[in-house]
């Protein structure tokens, strides 16, 4: 290689590596404590018919807040244009003693996920999802079935045979998210730009909030539900 070439190579690897230069968007979403559910997460279907789940009213003052389990934390580039990021593995949610694990799931637009049973027993997986319906049918264990999840939403999913499986598929507009922890604190890197960033749990979605970063700096992001 001629020095000319090798002076553009490292010109060009030095741009490239400004130009993808990270941020961090940190914080903390916290989860109020709410009425208690009788019935499953979400509600169910029996016969393809939608129960909703039975919640008491009433009063929460001087209840401690919840474990922020569930929280799914993202930002989306203003203008869109976020890169596709085919993951190393599979996405999965398995049928495992009659529950779907994990409950959520969150995966970018365009992604492929599994559906592995491991009951000794039949599963029929299937939504009646604006953003994706589908019905995978009946199959046994160690079979699997995949659903390529093409529209951003919230996605739920039911078994047909079992009432009381739920889970969610949360699709979103960018590879940049994150699941918060325990204690509901999160933290995004991301390139530098400008980005819309949204909480979300089951049920509910948070207000948008929109940030810049530059390269190398830090914003806090807070929400609360």
């Amino acid at each position: 290689m001629s020095a000319l070439n090798f002076f553009k190579t490292i010109t060009a690897i030095a741009v490239l590596s400004s130009a993808a230069a990270g941020a961090t968007i940190s914080g903390k979403v916290t989860v109020p404590a709410g009425p208690v559910s009788k019935g499953p997460a979400g509600g169910g279907y029996s016969r393809g018919v939608y129960r909703p789940p039975v919640k008491t009213s009433g009063d929460t003052t001087g209840q401690t807040r919840k474990k922020a389990t569930d929280v799914i934390v993202w930002a989306e580039p203003v203008g869109g244009g976020a890169p596709l990021r085919k993951p190393e593995k599979m996405p999965t949610i398995i049928q495992r003693n009659k529950t779907f694990v994990p409950r959520v799931l969150v995966v970018q637009t365009g992604t492929t996920v599994g559906f592995p049973n491991l009951d000794p027993l039949y599963h029929n997986v299937f939504s009646y999802s604006r953003a994706k319906r589908f019905d995978l049918g009946r199959y046994e264990r160690g079979k699997s079935k995949t659903v390529t999840f093409d529209e951003p939403g919230v996605i739920d999913v039911f078994c047909e045979i079992h009432e009381n499986m739920h889970a969610f598929v949360l699709v979103v507009d960018t590879p940049w998210f994150t699941r918060a922890g325990p204690d509901g604190a999160f933290v995004l890197e991301v390139p530098a730009g400008a980005y819309r960033v949204f909480a979300w749990i089951p049920g509910h979605r948070s207000e948008t909030v929109e940030i810049s970063l530059d390269q190398d700096s830090r914003e806090t992001v807070d929400f609360s539900f």
